[in-house]
């Protein structure tokens, strides 16, 4: 038979038994473009991470691109998904190629950067926009709408258009700068800066970046295409194709999830990208370029989770300014 006592440490043990099992179920999902992809690869690092840390027990499910997962994330708490800054703004706002309002987006992190420049053979002789009126340009961006979409600002930015230029059609950034490369195109559009291409390219065939019209009013224009971003400057030499300093659009990605997300999981996975930085970045050099001081900024198109502005204030990241900004940008839903 047995004693009360012996029921009640029982009793007691089941009840602790419990609370180890419900803390143990706090779980989290990164939805990620195909494998391979640098979404992917970023995304994975992340929940390994954060899995390795032992708070939140997050898996990964490797989907396709953003028109697949941020809607999906939009609809599922405790789901988290990487996407650029210019998508998040038509994904939130149903523009581009949304058919809705993703609305219960939230942010998380502002992430790692994405400079793009405009690339042509370092013998081309094209120095100025009047140089690129008339030549083969790579456009089209069939499986890369935002690069559309940013090919467009650039040329804008230049004085022309589509209409000055001869089209080369190609699908995305990779195969447009492979269009430079075997000779079908003179000028390759939304070229990130430091892209393994580039440098293979480079090795044989010298390239070289070009610069945009950088200024206060020439970023308002830009944006008025590509709802994110602002000029980077790259000095001569700092990379591949750098031959002489260049101007280029820098834009950042997001870690976004969905507003039921529970405050503690969001909580958990902003503070070990934060503090685990450095062993992220031992994962990919993508992840050089996500500043751990950077994770929180006013410049958003997405409003704040409440999981991660409490973090943020307790590492003195946070402001007026920025809760001003993410209330607005909630506001305009």
């Amino acid at each position: 038979m047995i004693s009360k006592t012996t029921r009640a440490v029982l009793a007691a043990g089941f009840v602790a038994t419990m609370g180890v099992s419900a803390q143990a179920q706090d779980s989290a999902n990164m939805l990620t473009a195909p494998t391979g992809s640098m979404v992917n690869t970023v995304g994975t690092a992340i929940a390994s991470q954060v899995s390795q840390d032992g708070k939140v027990d997050m898996g990964t499910s490797a989907m396709g691109g953003p028109q697949i997962t941020v809607p999906r994330t939009n609809a599922t708490p405790g789901s988290f998904t990487l996407l650029n800054a210019a998508d998040a703004h038509d994904a939130f706002n149903k523009g581009g190629s949304y058919q809705a309002a993703n609305t219960d987006l939230r942010l998380v992190s502002i992430g790692f950067q994405n400079p793009l420049g405009i690339l042509v053979h370092d013998d081309s002789g094209i120095e100025t926009a009047e140089d690129i009126r008339g030549k083969r340009v790579t456009g089209a961006f069939s499986a890369h709408k935002t690069c559309e979409t940013l090919a467009t600002a650039q040329l804008q930015n230049l004085g022309l258009s589509w209409e000055d230029v001869t089209v080369v059609p190609v699908t995305h950034s990779k195969t447009g700068v492979e269009a430079l490369a075997d000779g079908r195109a003179d000028v390759a559009m939304c070229v990130p800066v430091g892209q393994a291409i580039v440098k293979q390219i480079n090795a044989t065939d010298a390239v070289r970046f070009i610069s945009m019209n950088k200024g206060k009013d020439e970023a308002a224009k830009v944006r008025e295409l590509f709802p994110a971003g602002a000029f980077k400057d790259y000095a001569a030499g700092s990379s591949e194709g750098v031959i002489n300093d260049v101007s280029v659009w820098n834009y950042p990605f997001y870690l976004v999830t969905n507003k039921d997300t529970p405050d503690n999981v969001v909580y958990e996975v902003t503070r070990v990208i934060h503090d685990q930085i450095d062993d992220l970045r031992s994962t990919s050099a993508v992840f050089k370029s996500w500043e751990a001081d950077g994770m929180a900024a006013e410049d958003v198109n997405v409003p704040y989770h409440p999981g991660a502005i409490k973090f943020y204030k307790e590492k003195d990241m946070w402001s007026d300014a920025k809760q001003k900004a993410s209330d607005a940008v909630a506001s305009a839903d």
